[in-house]
């Protein structure tokens, strides 16, 4: 008996889809330090891909993005200082928005 989640197959279309939105043939550590912040729904990884590359790729970065002290180990690691502190201005701006 496999441990793997049991997730519903992405259509073809979708599969597609989400090649041409992600690269891919970036680390997902350094794609989720840079851009997970924006992708907090994340719903990509709720589902299993034909291809092993892609399907292990997004739930790498899914794994990350909803792990709050895992995307911030990533910021710190691939970030430099002054990108970082834009995430940080970021997540600040949002959260102040949702104050509002």
């Amino acid at each position: 008996m496999s441990d793997k989640p049991q997730r519903p197959l992405a259509t073809e279309a979708m599969e597609n889809h989400v090649r041409k939105v992600f690269p891919i043939d970036m680390a997902p550590e350094i794609f989720a330090a840079r851009d997970g912040y924006g992708w907090l729904n994340f719903t990509f990884n709720d589902y299993s891909y034909r291809d092993a590359q892609l399907e292990a790729w997004i739930h790498k970065v899914g794994s990350i993005i909803r792990d709050p002290e895992q995307l911030a180990a990533c910021q710190r690691k691939h970030l430099n200082p002054a990108e970082l502190a834009a995430m940080r201005k970021y997540a600040e701006d949002d959260l102040e928005e949702e104050d509002e």
